[in-house]
């Protein structure tokens, strides 16, 4: 396995942005690999995964490259008082990725973006708006922050939810993931396959089924939602990195 970080310049961003690219290491001229793009939790950046998983295995034993993105503290969403890290990660980065590496395939049907925590969370939102771009989402440990009770803030210091998402109720809004996913049911165009997780002594368990509960009511045939709840884990590292090998298996890779 190889891996690199990659420093680049984000325009949506306006700045500069860390990722990191793992390649197996037998490649061709004419490979062209299937990607899976991961997102961090909350308090973790791109080397999360790398340092905390088996993800390293992967690429070689799955042939496929692996992006690992960072968006900082930001839910992966556009925040409307903050940085566009939705359209970063959903847009950009794809496109700058995909160019710097010829032996990626941009393929809808090639790539797969994943996530724990609030990276769970951040892999619905951007999976669901940009349908496009990722064929799959697998969401580990990732309830709608549209149901999360707002956390104490530091005072003289702005509140990160509205930094993140604004003032109002965001329950009707693209930043909830119930929402969103009614309304992308409802449009024209391929939709996302879904395979969601969460161990059954998460601390936001309850947070879990709601999105599970909804996503059984929609009964959308296309988006394949399947729920794996694995006892005895909490929000746990053991948990997440059997959880991307099973997201793995539910691709058929």
């Amino acid at each position: 396995m190889t891996s690199m970080k990659i420093n680049h310049f984000s325009n949506a961003l306006s700045m500069m942005m860390d990722c990191r690219v793992l390649l197996p290491d037998n490649l061709n001229e004419d490979s062209k690999l299937k990607v899976l793009w991961l997102c961090h939790g909350g308090s973790g950046d791109e080397n999360e995964w790398l340092y905390y998983s088996t993800i390293a295995e992967l690429p070689d034993e799955k042939g496929i490259a692996i992006v690992i993105v960072n968006v900082n503290d930001s839910c992966f969403v556009d925040m409307p008082y903050g940085k566009n890290y939705g359209t970063y990660v959903g847009s950009e980065l794809p496109d700058i990725i995909h160019n710097m590496f010829p032996c990626l395939s941009a393929k809808r049907e090639d790539n797969y973006i994943s996530g724990l925590s609030n990276g769970g969370y951040g892999c619905f939102v951007v999976g669901l708006k940009n349908r496009e771009r990722f064929a799959a989402i697998g969401a580990f440990s990732a309830g709608d922050k549209a149901d999360a009770a707002p956390k104490p803030f530091k005072e003289g210091t702005m509140n990160p939810r509205i930094r993140m998402f604004g003032q109002e109720d965001i329950s009707d809004t693209e930043y909830s993931i119930k929402y969103l996913a009614g309304k992308v049911a409802k449009e024209e165009g391929a939709k996302p396959r879904i395979y969601h997780a969460c161990g059954s002594l998460d601390p936001w368990l309850d947070l879990n089924i709601l999105v599970k509960e909804y996503m059984e009511v929609l009964a959308c045939p296309e988006y394949d939602y399947t729920y794996h709840q694995m006892e005895n884990v909490g929000h746990e590292w053991k948990f997440w990195d059997k959880e991307i090998r099973n997201f793995l298996e539910y691709l058929g890779i």
